[in-house]
Order: C-alpha cells, then sequence, then structure tokens
C-alpha cells in the first residue's frame, strides 16, 4: 500500500476477526473449535491474524470471539503476538453472525471496520492490502466478492452464489463497514460490491472437504 494511503488511513481502520461461531458443520467431524483447527501445526484464526499483522495496514485488531469459542478465547489470551499491541479479545452474544456483526458497529462506529472470518488460511497480506487500495473510504460498506469459477477449479462448494453483471459470484469473508457518525437503523448502510478474484479470500473453510482443500494449498 502506498506511504500516503497508510499515513491517511491506518489510524482509523481496525481488522475485526470473527471468530464467536458454533461452526457446527465442522463439528460434525471435529471436536476442536473451528478457529483453532490446525494446518501444518498452525491454527486457522493464526493464519488470518498473521496476515492481518503483516500487511501493517490497522490501528489495532480485535477478535471477537463467543460463549461459543471459549477455547479460542483462552487460546488468543495466552498467544505471543509479534506486533506493538495484543489482540483486543471481545465477546459478542453467539447468537449468529448477523448479530454478531451488529455488536460489532455498536462499538465500533467511529474507525473504518476491516470484518475479515477467522477461518481464511489462505488469506495474505497482500490481499488485505489489494482490497484497501481498491477501497472508495466514502462508501457505507463494501462486500468483497470473487468469481465462482474459483471455487469450481479447487471442487469447493460455496454456500451462497448469486449474480452480479451477468456471472455467478460469490462472497468472502470479508466485508468493510465505515459508518462515520452513530447508524440506529442499519437498513441505511449502503452495501457495495468489490469483486477481487483471489484465492486468499475465496477458500473459507466450513466443513471437512473445505479443510482438506486448504491443508493441500497451504502445501504447495
Amino acid at each position: 500500500m502506498p506511504d500516503k494511503v497508510l499515513h491517511n488511513f491506518n489510524k482509523k481502520i481496525i481488522a475485526v476477526v470473527m471468530a464467536g461461531g458454533e461452526g457446527t458443520r465442522m463439528k460434525r467431524d471435529y471436536k476442536t473449535e473451528k478457529p483453532l483447527i490446525k494446518i501444518k501445526g498452525k491454527r486457522l484464526i493464526e493464519y488470518v491474524i498473521e496476515a492481518l499483522i503483516k500487511s501493517t495496514c490497522f490501528y489495532k485488531i480485535v477478535a471477537c470471539v463467543s460463549k461459543n469459542t471459549r477455547k479460542t478465547m483462552k487460546f488468543l489470551q495466552d498467544y505471543s503476538y509479534n506486533c506493538h499491541h495484543p489482540v483486543e479479545i471481545i465477546e459478542g452474544n453467539g447468537k449468529g453472525y448477523s448479530s454478531d456483526v451488529s455488536f460489532i458497529i455498536e462499538n465500533f462506529f467511529e474507525y473504518i471496520i476491516f470484518m475479515v472470518s477467522a477461518d481464511l488460511p489462505l488469506l495474505s497480506e497482500i490481499d488485505i492490502i489489494k482490497i484497501l487500495n481498491r477501497c472508495d473510504f466514502n462508501a457505507t460498506c463494501y462486500s468483497i466478492i470473487f468469481d465462482k469459477k474459483i471455487v469450481d477449479a479447487i471442487c469447493i462448494k460455496p454456500s451462497l452464489v448469486f449474480e452480479y453483471r451477468k456471472r455467478d459470484y460469490c462472497y468472502s469473508a470479508i466485508t468493510i463497514f465505515n459508518l462515520k457518525e452513530r447508524i440506529k437503523d442499519q437498513t441505511l448502510i449502503n452495501d457495495r460490491h468489490m469483486i477481487m478474484n483471489r484465492i486468499g479470500i475465496a477458500v473459507n473453510v466450513n466443513e471437512k472437504k473445505d479443510l482438506l482443500v486448504a491443508r493441500s494449498l497451504v502445501k504447495s
């Protein structure tokens, strides 16, 4: 990211790692909380946090856990981070992703929020920098999307597919909010799409087969 952009925005942007979900699909095969499942000895949430730290784009990094992810909370409390400030841990209500998003917006409305799921093990600092370089910081909300062909090529079945500009796209687990004033009525948030066709944002680990694909790609 150009120094000018960093100078203008890194004091306003925070990264929020969403790590409070139940992970019901993964529970069928693994007893471990999803953010703590390992690939090559490293937990899913570690990959995401390390990418955020390496990007050097954020004023602070926050992890949103819940009653569903007590072990993840304990891991984050004890984890040794390679950054000046440890990850701030907050606890959502654990009643679902949408509810936790509302909780984050309520508590951090004064910042630009880079919201990312804890289960993107291929996410890199380059992915993050490219997204922020393309971001119009005057927009209230950006959903980062990618062409469905990316996951088709690696045999991952996406949770949701929608048509946009006459092509099939999928939502990544990354959303950017910029709410300069406290917005009580969330229907006022205007969602815009940013197309980012990069493998690092496309491999969202929701079930066992996704994990197997992610493991093969990390090894390669």
